[in-house]
């Protein structure tokens, strides 16, 4: 089962003593419909990685087709996690694997590493995105998360940006992003 704050918040708190707010995946299920449903994506322009809170990585392939509904995503996530990795039915294609930590090591070496946080220099994506340097791998990090900015404390970022005077939820800004690239 995929713990989240709505549904498990009696469990987080007094079995875990942590924090329901902090279990958030419909944050992270929002965030893959965005992504996977992106021009971007479906132009082979975009490989998707997820770093949880206790640092385990899953790689999302382009072509896998992420559940509508959240309590099919969360069943389908349980699942991953339990087995580590999810197969095409119609072929032997991994669409979904946990691997192995830490995320960078997965990376182009030549990458641009920029991070989206309200913590950022605030920026105008129809500017910034269209100044970088495509001829390498562009690499975003976005916290996913419903507070704080988990992208100020990833020790190999060389930037971070803001695209919004206001704070956006994660999937807005992806697809601000994504709409520009």
């Amino acid at each position: 089962m995929l713990l989240n704050g709505d549904d498990h918040a009696s469990y987080i708190s007094n079995r875990l003593k942590k924090d329901p707010a902090d279990y958030r995946p419909d944050i992270t299920h929002q965030c893959l419909l965005t992504l996977l449903d992106s021009p971007l994506n479906k132009a082979g322009k975009l490989q998707v990685y997820i770093t949880t809170a206790s640092n385990q990585v899953i790689k999302i392939h382009p072509s896998t087709r992420i559940p509508r509904t959240y309590k099919r995503f969360a069943a389908l996530f349980a699942q991953l996690l339990k087995r580590l990795s999810i197969r095409a039915e119609e072929s032997s294609e991994t669409l979904l694997e946990v691997i192995k930590s830490p995320v960078k090591q997965h990376l182009p070496s030549d990458c641009t590493y920029i991070a989206m946080s309200t913590k950022g220099r605030l920026v105008n994506s129809r500017k910034f995105i269209p100044e970088l340097n495509t001829a390498k791998p562009i690499v975003l990090v976005v916290g996913a998360v419903a507070k704080g900015n988990p992208t100020m404390d990833v020790d190999y970022i060389q930037d971070s940006v803001c695209i919004s005077k206001y704070a956006l939820s994660a999937s807005v800004c992806l697809g601000r992003i994504m709409n520009t690239f």
